[in-house]
């Protein structure tokens, strides 16, 4: 017959180390019954003083409640961090047994994670602040900013090869699949702002596209919901070259330009498919779209505007940035390339 354990933490002795408990069963849903019991046992004998709370079940209370009409990928977010990296080891502690030691511990278990790091600490400060405003007994000495977080390595922007843009024209690609690359590639839109464009959002006689919206995924269930501000939302100009191949597709559909086969959203999987076919095709023309991703065509269509003179404050909306401070990086790193202060000393000393 098999015997199931699981290792669970109860809290802390007055010494202030962990008072784990090993639980066994003959299956796994009486392993679970025989856990919880364990835990709410050992909570009511030993009930928090004051204040106090499980970190747990606060934590949780918090992502219900703060975050209830926070967008979708947010909450999966902060769900995400919660569940998988904090309550493992601070579910079944009361906030005042959690040392700062603690807290660092499950940043430097994450430390080769510098992002996840970084949620762990924005998800901490966040139910730190609520459970001070709550007034519930913090342990001393433990102080979110103090936190030490490794440094996120600066990865390289790219723009679109020569060779990716002539893939663009050159590749095997079906309809579908060329329209939704040139969208990338002459509007500079998101992908989720490209998945939610329907044919009302097309208008040809000024040549303008209408961001709206953005198609986010719950899992792998598609919503659509506004853009994620109000810069977001903006109207994109048609360039030239594609605006019959955008009318002839458009021409075709009655709502959404991407969609499953009964016309509804596509779904995280399709859309990872759709995508991997595109990159696929690309590939055969040129080894350089190995590494390519939908964001990069966002990078490339900045670097556009530059080289076509467009201000960065109209850069920045066109892009739907809240603010220039993107496109100045973009702007003053296309700047220091162009400079070639080499070749001009050596015309200076020539």
């Amino acid at each position: 017959m098999p015997r199931y354990e699981k290792k669970i933490t109860l809290g802390r002795d007055k010494d202030g180390r962990l008072i784990r408990r090993s639980i066994y069963a003959a299956t796994k849903a009486e392993l679970e019954k025989k856990c919880f019991a364990a835990k709410q046992a050992y909570l009511s004998e030993n009930a928090a003083p004051g204040n106090d709370m499980a970190f747990g079940a606060f934590a949780r209370q918090w992502v219900r409640t703060e975050k209830a009409h926070a967008a979708i990928n947010t909450r999966a977010m902060y769900n995400n961090v919660i569940e998988k990296h904090l309550l493992p080891d601070l579910g079944d502690l009361y906030f005042s047994e959690i040392s700062q030691a603690d807290l660092q511990g499950i940043i430097d278990y994450n430390f080769h994670k510098p992002e996840t790091c970084n949620k762990i600490k924005l998800t901490l400060r966040q139910i730190y602040a609520a459970a001070l405003d709550a007034e519930i007994d913090v342990r001393r000495g433990v102080n979110i900013k103090k936190l030490v977080t490794p440094q996120k390595p600066k990865t390289e922007k790219r723009a679109l090869t020569e060779s990716e843009k002539d893939a663009l024209f050159s590749a095997d690609l079906d309809e579908r699949q060329r329209v939704f690359v040139l969208l990338l590639y002459y509007c500079g839109l998101r992908r989720e702002e490209c998945l939610a464009l329907d044919v009302s959002a097309l208008d040809f006689k000024r040549r303008l596209v209408y961001v709206r919206q953005a198609l986010v995924f719950d899992g792998n269930a598609p919503q659509i919901e506004r853009t994620k501000n109000t810069y977001s939302t903006r109207a994109v100009n048609i360039p030239a070259p594609f605006l019959l191949v955008l009318r002839a597709y458009a021409r075709e559909r009655r709502a959404l330009l991407f969609s499953m086969p009964d016309g509804s959203p596509l779904t995280k999987s399709s859309f990872r498919r759709f995508w991997d076919n595109i990159k696929a095709a690309l590939v055969l023309e040129t080894p350089d779209a190995e590494t390519l991703t939908p964001h990069i065509f966002r990078h490339n269509y900045a670097t556009m505007l530059y080289y076509s003179d467009i201000s960065p404050k109209k850069a920045a909306e066109l892009m739907g940035h809240a603010d220039t401070t993107m496109i100045n990086r973009i702007y003053a790193h296309l700047d220091e390339m162009k400079e070639n202060a080499a070749e001009k000393l050596d015309r200076i000393f020539a």
